[in-house]
């Protein structure tokens, strides 16, 4: 019964490392897009491209993480190192 109980609570939790590591490839692709965008003001749409490619990179990595490792796993692995 506890087993069945820890079930959503696992869940959730593999979504919200998926969520950091999605939103940390985000923030990684964002420095340059702003930099692009502060030097040429005309470029944004391409600032925005640069983000959302983050974001989608930034997801896919999340997820095969997720299926090889477990995003919680993987997250603790590496702030051990660290």
């Amino acid at each position: 019964m506890f087993n069945k109980a820890m079930k959503p609570i696992k869940i959730l939790l593999e979504i919200l490392g998926w969520f950091q590591i999605t939103l940390a490839a985000t923030a990684i692709a964002a420095l340059p897009a702003l930099l692009l965008y502060i030097s040429f003001p005309s470029t944004g749409i391409i600032a925005i491209i640069i983000v959302c490619t983050g974001f989608i990179v930034g997801a896919i990595w999340a997820t095969r993480i997720w299926r090889k490792h477990g995003t919680i796993e993987w997250l603790s692995q590496i702030r051990r190192i660290s």
